[in-house]
């Protein structure tokens, strides 16, 4: 009897230890990459058994056989958009209108990259321009650090959004959450990017200018070229009876000189769209949500229009990890081959005018 106790025993402690959980990898190690599943999606029901206080099931261990099926399972490409289906017929119809025009350059795929802060909206949006529930979006629960893929399809046309976690960690730019966006922008074509902010926001403070900053340093100007405004929280009322044209207005604008200011470029266009991803959004008599302003523009389809806009400019961002972007942004490094024409035109024509004007003076 003893000797089997032992064995028992000997055979819990090794399948307690064979079942510990994995350590996390670092985001720039190229491997800790989060793409959306079937089962990834049902994540509300496994978050409501945690904030129940169950522990959950212990991880399980993928077998050879497994790890293959998932392997060629996500090799068949996206799923189809089955969100798009359940929109309005409109907003359909005007969807699939916006996307034909990158088709119509021969463009079959548009992928969007969302970078901002905490709680500005980022995968909420997602999750609205989807209108599937793929991104964890709600208060109180920790952010991933990991970014996430969502890619779907219809009509033949691709459209794939990486969201990205928030660019501040306590009052500085976090380095985890610019690894992130590195992963998940890099090996791939980027058409056009959204920096996420609230709209009703006051101001623009120094970590906001950091996160400029830091993204320009980190991926080049070309980000910026590439990068729509995009203010979540659209359906509010402006304050002191302000008009609501007005005061998105004002807002963008602010944030769009604030990035022109602290990089230094005022040729940045910089468009905005606003959006609202509240579940009690107005709508249209066709359906669609739509934005208080007089013309009640429908925000899910003036968004997508905007970002086909930008995708279908010149070539797509592609970045590259090996190259310093710092110094090809750095000023001091601007316009060099200007110094020796300048040297020489002081010490040739310059100096010599003003040491014959000061003998003059002097007799």
């Amino acid at each position: 009897h003893a000797g089997l106790r032992l064995a028992r025993l000997a055979r819990t402690r090794t399948t307690s230890s064979s079942m510990a959980d994995p350590t996390e990898e670092h985001e720039e190690d190229g491997e800790d990459y989060e793409e959306v599943t079937d089962d990834e999606e049902d994540y509300e029901d496994d978050d409501e058994e945690e904030q129940a206080g169950e522990e959950g099931p212990p991880p399980v261990i993928q077998t050879p056989a497994a790890a293959a099926a998932a392997a060629a399972a996500s090799a068949l490409g996206p799923k189809d958009w089955v969100g798009l289906q359940s929109m309005p017929a409109q907003t359909q119809q005007s969807l699939m209108e916006a996307l034909s025009v990158l088709r119509a350059q021969n463009q079959t795929e548009m992928t969007v990259v969302f970078v901002g802060k905490q709680g500005a909206g980022k995968s909420s949006t997602l999750n609205s321009v989807l209108n599937e529930r793929v991104a964890q979006s709600a208060p109180f629960q920790p952010e991933s650090l990991r970014p996430l893929l969502a890619s779907r399809q219809a009509a033949g046309f691709t459209v794939s959004f990486l969201d990205t976690p928030g660019l501040i960690e306590g009052d500085q730019v976090s380095q985890r959450g610019l690894a992130s966006v590195k992963l998940a922008m890099k090996d791939r074509e980027v058409h056009a990017v959204v920096y996420m902010d609230r709209l009703d926001g006051w101001r623009v403070d120094n970590a906001d200018r950091a996160v400029f900053k830091a993204l320009d340093e980190h991926f080049g100007r070309e980000i910026w070229k590439r990068t729509i405004l995009g203010f979540s929280h659209g359906q509010l009322s402006p304050p002191n009876s302000m008009n609501y044209e007005a005061y998105v207005t004002g807002r963008a604008d602010t944030v769009r000189q604030a990035v022109r200011d602290t990089l230094g470029d005022a040729s940045l266009v910089l468009p905005h769209c606003v959006v609202e991803n509240g579940s009690r959004c107005a709508t249209n008599a066709a359906g669609e949500k739509v934005l208080p302003d007089a013309a009640r523009t429908p925000w899910l389809t003036q968004f997508v229009k905007t970002l086909v806009d930008v995708s279908k400019k010149g070539n797509p961002l592609k970045f590259d990890s090996e190259k310093n972007y710092a110094s090809s942004n750095d000023p001091n490094k601007k316009k060099r081959l200007l110094v020796l024409p300048l040297l020489l035109l002081q010490t040739l024509v310059l100096r010599p005018l003003l040491v014959r004007q000061i003998r003059a003076d002097a007799k």
